[in-house]
């Protein structure tokens, strides 16, 4: 007997909205971890969640303070995606919260000694920057698969070595540093680590602002300027978003090359598109 048009016209929507009602949410403390997740799942080709960062971060995440409102969803939520505790210093309190609260899944993703060795001598809090540090982004990568493997979320069908495409920005990086040969001056310390690991000893690549929680410049950042601006030229790398005193800025002078990034958010942009950008700047000048 044959299905009548119209009765299978409603199976036909009513299979589908069971699929859309179907699809579980994962909870992210920063916009980056959903990237990450969104990643890890679209590789192995699982299209059963969706992925929503509770907070909306916008300029240096070491900065922000979460609303009442995005404190409680943190909490609250069913299953949460949480990075580094340097990246967001107030996560421990909603770990806290949350082992008190029942039905509630973390999946945690914090540095180890393993990952500040990947860039040697680098800031924790600016390492925490992970989109920007293509080593520990593949550390983190590894260790959220490890996790949902383990919390049977995921099924690693096609094992992808992280380490290949993602290390030829920094190869990239490497090259031209070496070859600009003009003192690096960064408003903000996000890429210090990266840079100074990268040009090495012959690069001059300093900070004029920390990381830490409501860090502003030293005497000894602020040193470290006035020895680079001994060059001729300087190229200074203005974070946008990033709150520089403006007597600091005023020590640029018209010789010098101002690149304007913005490493705290690369949201609608491919991973380490913001590194990529960065050298094609570099490379100009």
């Amino acid at each position: 007997m044959k299905t009548p048009l119209f009765l299978a016209v409603i199976l036909f929507y009513f299979n589908n909205l069971q699929g859309a009602f179907a699809t579980e949410t994962i909870a992210c403390s920063h916009p980056e971890l959903c990237r990450l997740a969104n990643i890890i799942f679209t590789e192995n080709q699982v299209k059963d969640y969706e992925f929503i960062s509770l907070v909306k971060i916008s300029g240096d995440p070491h900065e922000y303070e979460p609303s009442t409102n995005e404190v409680k969803s943190l909490i609250s939520a069913k299953t949460l995606i949480t990075g580094p505790g340097e990246l967001n210093p107030w996560i421990k309190k909603i770990h806290y919260q949350r082992s008190k609260t029942p039905g509630t899944k973390t999946f945690t993703l914090p540095l180890d000694s393993r990952d500040y060795n990947l860039y040697p001598g680098g800031n924790h809090e600016a390492l925490s920057h992970f989109w920007l540090y293509p080593k520990i982004f593949c550390s983190l990568k590894t260790k959220l698969e490890d996790q949902l493997v383990s919390a049977k979320l995921l099924v690693i069908k096609a094992p992808k070595k992280c380490q290949s495409e993602e290390m030829k920005i920094e190869k990239e990086l490497t090259n031209t540093l070496a070859q600009i040969k003009k003192p690096v001056v960064l408003t903000h310390d996000a890429l210090l680590p990266l840079l100074g690991t990268l040009g090495g000893k012959n690069a001059t690549v300093v900070a004029i602002k920390g990381s830490g929680h409501h860090q502003e410049a030293t005497p000894a950042s602020v040193k470290k300027l006035y020895d680079a601006l001994k060059a001729p030229k300087v190229i200074w790398i203005e974070e946008i978003g990033i709150k520089v005193p403006a007597n600091i800025l005023a020590k640029k002078r018209s010789t010098d090359i101002t690149i304007d990034l913005d490493t705290a958010n690369s949201e609608g942009l491919d991973y380490f598109q913001v590194l990529e950008s960065l050298n094609t700047k570099l490379k100009a000048h």
